[in-house]
C-alpha cells in the first residue's frame, strides 16, 4: 500500500511538472509570435492559456500588448487591469495602463475617492491574500501568548503588559484577515468592467429607446450595479449612472 501511494505522488508530481513546461513552452510561442509582429497568432496563443486555466500577471499583460498591437485598445486596458489585479506591482502594465486610459476621449471627471476607500483599496491590494492570512494567523497567536504571559505572569507589571499585548495583537489580527477576504472576493468578482466596444450608448433605462445619457469610448471603466434583461446598470467613475448592453463590457 505504501508503495502504491509512493507511485502515486511521484505520478502526479511528474504530470504536474509535465503541464508547466508545456504551458512554458506554448508562452514562449506566444511570445515568438508577437516579436514577429504576428499578435492575431499570439492573442490565440495567450488566451488558449487562460483557458486552459493559467493565471499570470505577465500572461496577461502580454495579452494587453497584443491587443494594443492590434489596434484594440479596449481590450488592452482589460488585461491590464487584471494583470494590476493579480500584481498591484506590476510596473510596466500599470505604466501601460496610465498612457492608455489618458488618450481615451471621454469628458469624464473624476471624483476624488473617499480617503478611508482609498486606503482600503490600496491595503488590500498591497499583498496576496495568502499572505495577509498568514500575517493574521501569526498576530493571533501572538495574542494568545501574550495572554497566556498574562494569565502565567508572576508579577503585577508582566501581568499588566501581557493583558494589553494580548489584546491589541488580537484586534489587530482581525485586519489582514478582513482584508484577505476582502481581496478574495475582489478577485473573485471586482463588479468592474471594460468597454471593449468602439462606442457605447450610456441610456437611462435597460432598452435601446429610452434617452441617450451620452457615447462612450472603448477602455471606459464601469462599476456593474445591477443586471436586467441583457442590461447592465453602471455607474461610471464620476458618479453617474445608466444602462449599457452586456455585450459591450468585459468583466475585469
Amino acid at each position: 500500500m505504501k508503495r502504491v501511494l509512493i507511485l502515486m505522488l511521484v505520478s502526479v508530481v511528474a504530470f504536474t511538472q509535465l503541464l508547466a513546461g508545456d504551458e512554458t513552452r506554448i508562452f514562449a510561442e506566444g511570445n515568438k509570435a508577437y516579436q514577429e509582429k504576428d499578435f492575431a497568432k499570439a492573442i490565440k496563443v495567450y488566451e488558449q492559456l487562460l483557458a486552459a486555466g493559467l493565471r499570470s500577471a505577465d500572461l496577461e499583460y502580454n495579452l494587453g500588448n497584443a491587443w494594443y498591437k492590434s489596434d484594440n485598445p479596449g481590450r488592452a486596458i482589460l488585461h491590464y487591469e487584471r494583470a494590476l489585479i493579480q500584481s498591484p506591482d506590476h510596473e510596466a502594465a500599470r505604466r501601460n495602463l496610465t498612457f492608455l486610459r489618458s488618450k481615451i476621449s471621454n469628458e469624464i471627471e473624476l471624483l476624488p475617492p473617499f480617503f478611508l476607500t482609498e486606503w482600503w483599496n490600496s491595503a488590500r491590494m498591497s499583498m496576496s491574500s495568502t499572505s495577509m492570512g498568514i500575517t493574521g494567523m501569526l498576530l493571533w497567536w501572538l495574542g494568545f501568548g501574550a495572554l497566556g504571559v498574562w494569565g502565567l505572569g508572576k508579577t503585577r507589571t508582566q501581568k499588566k503588559w501581557g493583558l494589553t499585548a494580548g489584546i491589541v495583537f488580537l484586534a489587530l489580527s482581525l485586519l489582514p484577515y478582513s482584508l484577505a477576504t476582502s481581496r478574495a472576493s475582489f478577485e473573485k468578482n471586482s463588479k468592474q468592467a471594460i468597454l471593449i466596444q468602439k462606442t457605447a450608448i450610456l441610456r437611462a433605462a435597460p432598452d435601446d429607446v429610452s434617452q441617450e445619457i451620452m457615447t462612450l469610448q472603448e477602455g471606459v471603466k464601469v462599476q456593474q450595479i445591477e443586471n436586467f434583461n441583457g442590461w447592465w446598470q453602471v455607474r461610471l467613475e464620476n458618479g453617474e449612472l445608466g444602462w449599457l448592453p452586456e455585450q459591450v463590457m468585459e468583466r475585469i
